[in-house]
């Protein structure tokens, strides 16, 4: 891959952190998980992964965000790739600027735009979401409010001409990586 930016979409715990390192590992690509961002915030509040975050804690998780963005459009080398994570909802406004300012700095690159929404099942989910590991990187661990989430909020509606849909629930994530990467591939 060259040039790329992938955009990994889904609810909490349908893989998109384990599936960007194994699209890193088998690439070179540079990951930019959604926690980067929001544990800069998430861990000076003390959050714990069940607890509703403060709404002004969004607004200042989106500022980091869009440094970043900055450093990947004006810093990094012309060639290099990224893989971006994040659970974006259709209906808030924030996160569809999230996604419209993922695919402008894409645009600003030139790069290739990859969005992929990743689905599971809600059994794969419930095993998934109360992990140590999650809840060591300061994630959502309550599978219950997780399910909640699912059921009430639709995931962002993506109609991109590169856009991939991918269910997770059986596929483990080297092959989902391998999926995405050979999609991308064919793009570029």
């Amino acid at each position: 891959m060259n040039n790329t930016i992938i955009y990994l979409i889904g609810h909490y715990g349908v893989g998109k952190f384990t599936i960007a390192r194994a699209i890193a590992e088998a690439t070179g690509a540079r990951v930019f998980d959604n926690h980067l961002a929001n544990n800069v915030i998430f861990s000076l509040i003390r959050e714990d992964g069940k607890t509703k975050i403060p709404e002004r804690a969004w607004d200042l998780i989106m500022t980091i965000r869009r440094q970043a963005l900055v450093a990947m459009t004006e810093l990094a080398r012309p060639e290099a790739c990224f893989i971006l994570t994040n659970a974006l909802m259709d209906a808030d406004p924030m996160d569809r600027a999230a996604f419209s300012e993922v695919q402008a700095a894409a645009e600003q690159r030139r790069a290739c735009f990859v969005p992929v929404t990743l689905l599971a099942s809600d059994a794969a989910h419930d095993i998934r979401i109360p992990s140590p590991d999650r809840e060591q990187r300061l994630k959502m661990t309550d599978a219950d409010g997780a399910k909640n989430v699912r059921a009430t909020r639709q995931l962002l509606r993506i109609t991109h001409p590169h856009h991939l849909t991918i269910d997770t629930t059986d596929l483990p994530p080297p092959e989902a990586a391998r999926v995405i990467i050979d999609h991308a591939e064919r793009l570029a």
